[in-house]
């Protein structure tokens, strides 16, 4: 802040709407019981805040129009991706069950497949566990393949 009091003054009467410290309220308002020229300035600034708030602002029936409209649209846009994360959390939560209830089978499949066969246990719980997560590495790949990941639009990345 600078040093002359009727500066320091007039910034806080600027700066009141956004806030001032309790201590910088209390000097403003000793300074404007003492100073009759910052008191003016204080109620000048005060009528002018009224006066610029009474002014009724009426914006163009066209740009109405067009925020309507866009803000509609982004709605329709926001509703559609609502819709289709529901179809996103059934699909994982039906794909986790699935997983839930045959990787046990699976498991001891791949066990029988592996005594059948005379095969050491590491290697048919390596190839299980390759099995397993076979699809997500496929998923993957074509993922990177195609360009897709979070926060992209039409396959796109974003910048």
């Amino acid at each position: 802040m600078t040093h002359d009091p009727h500066q320091q003054a007039q910034e806080l009467i600027a700066c009141r709407g956004d806030g001032l410290t309790e201590a910088q309220q209390t000097w403003l308002q000793a300074h404007l019981a003492s100073c009759d020229s910052c008191r003016d300035y204080a109620e000048a600034a005060d009528q002018l805040v009224r006066a610029l708030r009474s002014v009724p602002i009426a914006a163009d029936p066209a740009l109405v129009r067009t925020t309507q409209l866009r803000a509609r649209a982004y709605a329709h846009k926001l509703q559609q991706q609502q819709e289709r994360m529901w179809l996103i959390w059934i699909s994982c939560a039906v794909v986790t069950l699935f997983t839930a209830l045959t990787t046990p089978l699976l498991w001891q499949g791949f066990a029988w497949v592996g005594a059948w066969i005379r095969v050491p246990a590491l290697l048919w719980q390596t190839g299980f566990v390759m099995f397993w997560i076979a699809p997500a590495l496929a998923a993957s790949l074509l993922f990177a393949a195609r360009g897709t990941f979070l926060g992209s639009r039409n396959g796109t990345p974003q910048g």
